[in-house]
């Protein structure tokens, strides 16, 4: 898997091929998550309205939603998002839940609350500052107007305003671009298709990839890199040739590397990424990263995990792990590929999660006379990041393009030293650059 040379698909396409499930089943899973949470978000709307009751909420809640989803997943051609109207019904059922539970935590008079809450709410998940403010807006003329609703049905009608109101304002302008639905792994060369098939992903999850998919694992065999050869990257804006040789040593030879790392986190993404690693990055053992110097300084120690799937003594998988030095506990696991296109080559860096899996998928170029940049911000198809749901058993993948995130790795030698700087973007504002001195071992 480092390296995929045959042909890629027609750029920007909607992979519409594959082993898409029969409508049968389709309609079955639409029946069933629909009943669930139409039942669910129903009888909390019911049980807050006079003269409705949790019973007939139930009832009447699984009948719109089961009727709007199988509706839209019939609907639904391949390479679209299920229709609207289907998603604000579904959401605003979800804020019920939530609306009603923030209720009874605040109890009564709280509706003024909950819906600024669940606009503020609604508006984060929007990834934009200006949806942050049409949500809190939003919210608070809902809270006004319907200052006697119960919380449930204030934190619905604050969702179906805002979706509506969202819907209009950005108008082509999504977040996310469906790009392939139930296709297999081959088609997509830009997305790495590993999942994790446990709850915890951790440092050894290389190893138990190997025994799943039945290769010889090795851990940080002597002189492995994270690429086989920079030379695979060759394209059009990057000429291998010019980089600095101890660049190209540490893509090649990587785990003849130590490195150290320093944390700069923008002040408003800081509570939010605590938040995010205390219930999520370390219980699920991915993406735990330093939150500041202190838990920096703790130290990092570095692996390159391999597999060879074929027994020919060639590296098929390639897995780069990080882990606290003092604990043991994961930072980072990443599987890195390469592919090429066109004449250009890329690197894909897959993230597993339970049953899905986060790739960065980057155009390298010549920076900075003999530096090394790669990129996800590119007119060209494949450069971005991309979410997976990965069914492992039926070899297919459903993969969503997110359109507001952006990544750039700057490799440099300073003064003898290696460094690199590696830089993430939400909706064009930069949240956190990660400094690494990067030594030999």
């Amino acid at each position: 898997m480092s390296s995929s040379p045959g042909p890629a698909p027609p750029p920007d396409a909607r992979f519409a091929g594959g082993p898409r499930r029969d409508r049968a089943a389709r309609v079955r899973d639409a029946l069933l998550w629909g009943v669930l949470l139409g039942a669910s978000g129903g009888a909390v709307l019911g049980a807050s309205i006079e003269d409705v009751g949790a019973l007939s909420g139930a009832v009447a809640g699984a009948l719109v939603m089961t009727a709007a989803d199988v509706g839209g997943r019939l609907l639904q051609k391949p390479g679209q998002v299920p229709p609207l109207f289907g998603r604000i019904v579904a959401s605003a059922l979800l804020m019920a839940i939530a609306g009603g539970a923030l209720g009874l935590v605040l109890g009564s008079g709280s509706g003024l609350i909950v819906a600024v809450a669940s606009g503020l709410l609604l508006g984060a998940l929007g990834l934009r500052a200006a949806k942050v403010a049409l949500g809190l807006g939003c919210g608070v003329v809902v809270g006004l107007v319907g200052i006697d609703l119960a919380p449930a049905v204030t934190a619905a009608a604050v969702t179906v305003v805002y979706r509506c109101v969202s819907a209009f304002v950005y108008r082509g302008r999504p977040l996310t671009r469906l790009m392939a639905e139930e296709v297999p792994a081959s088609q997509l060369p830009f997305v790495v298709p590993f999942e994790a098939r446990t709850k915890y992903v951790g440092a050894d999850y290389v190893k138990q990839l190997a025994e799943l998919r039945g290769g010889t694992f090795v851990r940080n065999p002597p002189d492995v890199g994270i690429i086989a050869s920079l030379d695979d990257l060759a394209g059009p804006a990057f000429d291998p040739a010019r980089v600095h040789p101890l660049i190209r040593e540490f893509y090649e030879h990587t785990s003849r590397f130590k490195l150290s790392i320093v944390p700069e986190w923008r002040p408003w993404m800081k509570p939010v990424y605590e938040l995010f690693k205390h219930f999520v990055a370390e219980p699920l053992g991915q993406a735990a990263i330093p939150s500041n110097i202190e838990q920096a300084q703790r130290g990092m120690v570095s692996t390159i995990d391999t597999i060879d799937l074929d027994d020919d003594e060639i590296v098929d998988i390639r897995g780069w792990i990080r882990t606290f030095a003092d604990s043991g506990e994961p930072i980072y696991v990443g599987i890195y590929t390469t592919f090429r296109h066109e004449g250009r080559g890329y690197v894909s860096v897959g993230f597993p999660i339970p049953g899905s899996n986060f790739t960065a998928t980057l155009l390298p170029r010549n920076a900075g006379g003999d530096g090394l940049g790669l990129t996800s911000r590119s007119e060209l198809p494949f450069p971005g990041h991309y979410l997976s749901t990965v069914d492992g058993e039926r070899d297919a993948l459903t993969v969503l393009k997110l359109l507001s995130f952006a990544e750039q790795i700057d490799v440099y030698v300073d003064g003898g030293e290696l460094r690199t700087d590696h830089s993430f973007a939400l909706v064009g504002r930069r949240f956190l650059t990660l400094r690494y001195e990067i030594a030999r071992l």
